[in-house]
């Protein structure tokens, strides 16, 4: 019976598998790939697209008709999702493609989609090819994202021959018309030959196609004043207008390649804007604040216009109007901050943005990312107008990355200490989900590495100083987030953190006097995990260095590699201590021949101590012989490394100097007294 069952799923899936790849009349295959167009994934809606024409594959014949039809009616398909999609203009694209010289085919590989990502505002390319076989056309396409080159949508679908698409491919200089589908004409294509003696009737977008062409050759000289004035004049009897203005984008391309700003031609392109009644659909408002702010100065006419266009904006194209307008512009400081109060002015009194006015919560988040690269604007905006808002959980993250952002950024020192005043205000007054994966990722910025180029760059523009300030304010927030991340890693850094920044978390890190009384008691694993938490603590605790003088005379006859441990730790604290106790440095000199954590942990204690525990060490150098070496070097290397303090040892390293036949402890010895004498 199983395998009955293997059997027929297995005729199934051949079937459903042929019935795939049977070719379908061209309607059916065009709309079945405009519907995957539509429902492709996007990383925001509405998409900016851009169509390129579909190109004949290396092996098939070539059609430039068929190509043209083809991608004309995927256009004409999805025209009509302006939710979904918004469509880059063709002409604008083909002249992208033709300056920069791409070979459609190409198109379909995602290295040549991200290069077109930088050279045209747009979020996905879709290119496409077809193969004519002898019953059918097999067609392919695909999305790619330009920003990532992924992939995000392909297609195959095979278009069943007929004589209406072989004549598309005998027919060089044919020209193709979509013919309205009804019940008796639904597969069939309307191709009309030019020849004979009858011209063709031309269509608005032919003559408006062959009015830019003949236009352009103008733009190859504007070598002086009256050429440059010639081509305005001849631009400007054409209205920029969606139909036949497309000529307006090459003249606004070269004059600002080339620097020019002739008055009349802004003037112009000023009326133009404030005939423009939805800025947000319409490419040519954004094209032409560009073009008027090309040189970064944005007069008070000019504002007049953007700020009405603006104002009419009702998406996230509103903040590319601030950059233009506000963010690049380099307008005096007042007149800027003028400029953005009229802004909020506007959102305030709900008449920011078509079709429905913005909130002052999307208004403001606009204009900050508008400012990214403005930073006093940016804190200006921060300081003035987020104490407004009423913020929602992902307005709160948002308002927590821009503050990081601005403090990163920030060159003064003494301003990037005020950001973290305003970091830590922020934080103590917010709490939303993502509040303690920011607050601690923001703290780990300041985390050093083992690469020193990187540190430079880490202690430049994230200096310790201000994260103790954020650490001391915020001490309640640090304590309470850091048991909320469900990774057992992540909690036990956190905690970690709290230590050093000397944070409490009741229950975690246990209070000086709780600490005390473990390690007079004879829990050795709570007290290795208290010796581990003071061993992290950035300030010492001076208070215990009774207590932990000793735990270095304590023996375990349970567990000696535990007790160990706990010692070790002892030795480096009371080493952060700078100890001038002597049992502890007598401790640290006895365990140097030991070679293990212990001696490396008394090596560095000693050095940190310095001066007090000079005596002590040249002592005990005095004491050794030539069976000593390797504690000879020990000894002299801590001496060296304590350096101008270290100086009444000098007699007794020139001592073993003049005695040792061991060539690392002589090496050893001149090296400590050069550092000790300075030299």
């Amino acid at each position: 019976m199983i395998r009955s069952l293997l059997t027929a799923l297995t005729v199934i899936a051949i079937a459903l598998q042929a019935q795939a790849q049977k070719p379908k009349s061209y309607p059916a295959v065009t709309q079945e790939l405009a519907a995957k167009i539509i429902a492709a994934p996007a990383p925001k809606l509405p998409q900016s697209l851009a169509v390129v024409p579909f190109t004949a594959t290396p092996s098939s014949q070539q059609s430039k008709a068929f190509g043209e039809y083809l991608t004309e009616t995927i256009i004409g398909s999805i025209s009509g999702h302006p939710d979904k999609l918004k469509l880059f203009e063709r002409t604008r694209m083909d002249a992208i493609l033709k300056e920069h010289e791409f070979i459609l085919t190409d198109l379909m590989k995602p290295a040549a989609a991200l290069k077109i990502g930088q050279l045209a505002p747009i979020d996905g390319i879709l290119s496409g090819t077809y193969t004519k076989l002898k019953s059918y056309i097999e067609v392919s396409a695909r999305i790619i994202d330009v920003t990532s080159g992924e992939i995000t949508m392909s297609y195959v679908g095979r278009i069943k021959m007929n004589k209406n698409m072989a004549t598309l491919f005998t027919q060089p200089d044919a020209v193709m018309e979509p013919v309205e589908k009804n019940k008796n004409n639904a597969n069939t294509v309307q191709i009309t030959f030019n020849g004979g003696t009858t011209a063709p009737t031309k269509t608005q977008a032919e003559i408006c196609k062959e009015k830019a062409e003949a236009f352009r050759p103008h733009l190859n000289d504007l070598s002086t004043p009256e050429k440059i004035s010639a081509v305005v004049n001849d631009a400007i009897k054409t209205p920029f207008d969606n139909v036949c203005g497309k000529l307006h984008y090459d003249v606004m391309y070269a004059f600002t390649r080339f620097k020019l700003d002739p008055e009349p031609y802004k003037n112009f392109l000023l009326a133009t804007l404030d005939t423009i009644a939805y800025p947000a659909g319409d490419d040519r408002a954004y094209e032409i604040v560009r073009y008027l702010a090309k040189d970064n100065q944005v007069d008070a006419r000019e504002w007049k216009s953007g700020f009405a266009a603006m104002g009419k904006v009702g998406n996230y194209y509103l903040s590319n109007y601030a950059t233009q307008l506000i963010g690049n512009a380099t307008t005096a400081d007042a007149e800027q901050k003028n400029r953005i109060k009229q802004y909020f002015d506007l959102a305030a009194q709900n008449k920011l943005g078509l079709p429905r006015a913005l909130t002052i919560e999307v208004a403001y988040v606009e204009m900050m990312e508008g400012l990214s690269k403005n930073q006093p604007l940016r804190q200006f905006v921060y300081e003035t107008y987020s104490p407004r808002l009423v913020p929602d959980e992902k307005l709160k993250a948002t308002l927590f990355s821009e503050l990081s952002s601005m403090y990163k950024e920030e060159t003064n020192p003494q301003r990037k200490t005020e950001l973290i005043g305003w970091l830590a205000t922020f934080v103590n007054a917010n709490e939303y989900p993502k509040a303690h994966e920011q607050l601690y990722d923001f703290a780990w910025h300041f985390k050093m590495t083992y690469n020193e180029t990187t540190n430079e760059e880490i202690r430049k523009n994230y200096p310790e100083a201000d994260l103790k300030i954020l650490a001391q304010r915020c001490r309640d927030k640090f304590a309470a987030y850091a048991l909320l991340t469900p990774y057992p890693s992540q909690k036990e850094d956190r905690i970690n953190f709290c230590v050093k920044y000397n944070v409490p978390i009741p229950g975690v890190i246990p209070t000086l006097e709780e600490a005390d009384a473990i390690l007079k008691g004879n829990n050795l694993a709570e007290q290795l995990r208290v010796m581990k938490l003071l061993a992290l603590m950035d300030t010492p605790p001076a208070k215990l260095e009774s207590t932990l003088v000793n735990l270095l005379n304590k023996k375990s006859l349970e567990d000696k590699t535990t007790m160990n441990n706990i010692q070790t730790l002892a030795i480096s604290v009371l080493g952060n201590l700078k100890t001038t106790n002597a049992k502890a440095i007598d401790y640290m000199l006895t365990v140097l021949p030991h070679y293990g954590n212990d001696t490396e942990a008394a090596k560095e204690a000693l050095i940190k101590i310095g001066k007090p525990a000079v005596k002590a060490l040249t002592t005990r150098l005095d004491k050794t012989t030539d069976q000593d070496g390797g504690l000879q070097h020990q000894l002299i290397t801590i001496l060296g490394k304590i350096g101008k303090d270290a100086a009444t040892a000098e007699k007794s390293i020139a001592r073993i100097l003049t005695i040792t036949r061991n060539t690392e402890v002589r090496y050893a010895a001149e090296a400590a007294l050069q550092a000790i004498g300075g030299n």
